[in-house]
């Protein structure tokens, strides 16, 4: 093998030797190839980790709102006009015209007890009336004739009074005359005591005539208002006893919901003022208004009682378990996310804005009224201008570099 030298003379080289020195610089030539791509390498990382970091963000400017304080709660429908019939005497039920389900107007008949049975009572205290009527006027005949008779024996014995006093007439004869009189006058007062006899009887006739057509309008219950029957307890031709539950009747077309709060909101809902909303299953029922609120609260649970009329045209019945929201409060405000607005301490609240530089920058604000995802800011006067970070700002610090990925 022969290899030149700097001088190019040609030398002999010596077996192996030459070749070791080759592959000796050969891999000296290659480590220093990539200790120097290493270093360029190290430089370029150390150069992209010295590069600021970017936080995504969206930004959103104060937005303009309706804003609601109310309370949501549950409440169960009740029919506005309701009631339990039941037998207002004994007896058959001979009569019973409807079934579960019916709808009836008011005045319609439900069932009749003991009709014809009443109706006889009824005729004979009718009779008894008019022979008790024909009594008294017996009576008072009898009273007059009594009169006359007095009038006359008192004449007669004014006369011999006279006669005994001149000593014209015997002892004997004005003692007759006498007793005649008296006699007189007690058949008088016995007539007049026998109409007074009579008059109570036929008074007490009267009053079994009151008592008779009570039982016989009782005998057929009518329907109290516009009603649909919801339960029947008996069927007809039963036998039933006074107060016995017969029919449960319901207004549907005339439907309240009746709730219980807390008695902290006691003070913020007027009857007849605070509005109310409807909703079954998230779909809404229709609006109205609190038609009552209890005068005192419960001692115990330390809720109060609310009734709200339910518009009609729903599709709500009676037993129903409806959602409710009663609105205290409801105003038109500029407002942000509620996840937008961090606390800090002292219970401040603040929100990140992007600058020119889009550097996050934070401003206090006061939150009003909470309104879903959706916060009102009080102070929104002052900020009108500004951007603010709603989402993303759990990782945004005063001074934080901003990237907005859907900026307004």
């Amino acid at each position: 093998m022969v290899i030149y030298t700097a001088n190019h003379h040609q030398v002999k080289s010596n077996g192996n030797g030459g070749y070791m020195k080759r592959l000796s610089y050969s891999l000296s030539c290659a480590l220093l190839l990539g200790l120097v791509i290493s270093g360029s390498g190290c430089a370029k990382k150390q150069q992209k980790d010295v590069r600021e970091r970017e936080i995504r963000v969206t930004l959103e400017p104060l937005q303009k709102r309706i804003f609601r304080r109310q309370i949501p709660v549950q409440g169960t429908v009740w029919p506005v006009e309701y009631a339990t019939i039941s037998a207002k005497i004994s007896g058959t039920l001979e009569l019973l015209k409807v079934d579960e389900g019916d709808t009836q107007k008011k005045g319609d008949v439900l069932f009749g007890i003991d009709r014809q049975i009443l109706k006889n009572q009824l005729t004979v205290c009718e009779d008894e009336i008019k022979v008790k009527q024909a009594e008294l006027e017996s009576r008072k005949i009898a009273l007059e004739n009594a009169e006359i008779s007095g009038r006359k024996a008192t004449l007669d014995y004014e006369r011999y009074l006279s006669l005994w006093r001149s000593k014209v007439t015997s002892q004997a004869d004005f003692e007759t005359y006498e007793t005649a009189y008296k006699k007189a006058e007690t058949d008088v007062k016995t007539a007049r005591a026998a109409i007074a006899n009579a008059e109570a009887q036929l008074k007490q006739a009267e009053g079994n005539l009151v008592i008779a057509q009570k039982n016989l309008a009782d005998s057929v219950l009518k329907a109290p208002f516009d009603c649909i029957v919801v339960d029947k307890y008996v069927e007809e031709n039963e036998y039933v006893t006074a107060g016995r539950n017969i029919l449960k009747l319901e207004n549907q077309k005339k439907l309240e919901v009746i709730c219980y709060i807390s008695a902290v909101y006691y003070d913020q809902i007027t009857a007849g003022k605070t509005p109310v909303e409807f909703a079954l299953d998230g779909v809404e029922k229709g609006k109205g208004v609190v038609t009552y609120k209890a005068p005192s609260i419960d001692p115990e649970s330390r809720t109060f009682k609310l009734k709200a009329l339910v518009p009609q045209g729903t599709s709500l019945v009676s037993g129903t378990l409806c959602d409710i929201n009663i609105i205290l409060e409801e105003k038109e405000a500029y407002g942000l996310p509620a996840d937008a607005l961090l606390l800090r301490a002292n219970d401040r609240y603040i929100v990140y804005a992007a600058d020119p530089e889009n550097r996050a920058k934070s401003f206090n604000v006061v939150r009003g009224i909470v309104d879903g995802k959706y916060c009102e800011v009080v102070n929104a006067a002052e900020l009108l201008k500004e951007r603010f970070v709603v989402t993303g700002q759990t990782f945004v610090n005063n001074g934080s570099l901003l990237r907005a990925v859907n900026a307004e």
